[in-house]
């Protein structure tokens, strides 16, 4: 069997919240006994309400916040290793958020931002290879490689994210977080990106992981998928079985609350 490309084992992540003068601040698990397994070419969403945990899991994956207990693997390795996130692991995983002008310096260049990634390498590209680098990439999210010499702010919203992604593939990396990728898009514009990331898929087998709130986002671009209440998992399985045939009263719950268009 195919060796998995990133492993969640008994994942703990706890606050200490509240407290005063005459109060002992109590204990907020946010994420608690997480156990799930990601596979090259595959891709898993995580879905679940605001406050469920999603976003203490994804900066727990990424190696930006560690956990009290249980182990994250990215081929093979630990993410954290004497309680800090491996360098020479994180170099294999690349993130694209919600919001791309926030994540953009608006100073630079496309061609600075683009190659942010770079500074992970032990050897990255120069000359005439960086410049190759750079119009691959911006090739392969459908921009010209021309948009290198322009600035963030020259760009539509639809076009920063794709910026985005070029930033996150430029380096090749095994592993990809959309972290809520689509949400702030407008409808036209996130169908646009949605098929850009199966063109993507096809074209370079990516493996990723899909953080969202839009169930009928998570249903068109993943093939598995996590459910998570109040930082567990309550039920995963294959996306159109969830979906289908939903097990967990939660995820009824979900399911049934998402909007759904009129027939025409």
């Amino acid at each position: 069997m195919t060796a998995p490309v990133m492993t969640a084992t008994a994942l703990e992540r706890h606050y200490e919240v509240g407290g005063g003068l005459f109060r002992k601040p109590r204990t907020l698990k946010a994420v608690g006994g997480l156990d799930f397994a990601l596979y090259p070419g595959k891709t898993l969403a995580v879905v679940g309400e605001s406050g469920c945990g999603k976003s203490t899991l994804t900066r727990a994956l990424l190696g930006l916040e560690p956990v009290q207990w249980g182990n994250i693997t990215l081929d093979g390795a630990a993410v954290y290793s004497g309680g800090k996130p491996d360098l020479a692991v994180r170099r294999k995983m690349q993130v694209v958020f919600q919001d791309p002008f926030g994540s953009f310096n608006p100073r630079h260049r496309v061609d600075r931002l683009i190659t942010e990634p770079f500074h992970l390498l032990p050897d990255p590209p120069k000359g005439r290879a960086r410049s190759d680098a750079i119009a691959d990439a911006l090739t392969a999210v459908g921009l010209s490689p021309d948009d290198a010499t322009k600035y963030i702010h020259e760009f539509s919203g639809g076009q920063r994210q794709r910026i985005a992604i070029a930033r996150a593939l430029i380096i090749r990396p095994d592993l990809i977080l959309f972290d809520e990728a689509v949400s702030a898009l407008d409808v036209s514009v996130r169908a646009q990106i949605l098929d850009l990331l199966a063109a993507l898929c096809s074209a370079y087998d990516l493996t990723y992981l899909f953080i969202s709130h839009d169930l009928s986002v998570v249903r068109t671009v993943t093939d598995r998928v996590l459910v998570m209440k109040s930082g567990q998992i309550v039920e995963q399985g294959a996306t159109a079985d969830v979906f289908d045939r939903p097990q967990h009263p939660y995820t009824q719950k979900l399911l049934a609350a998402a909007p759904r268009l009129p027939d025409l």
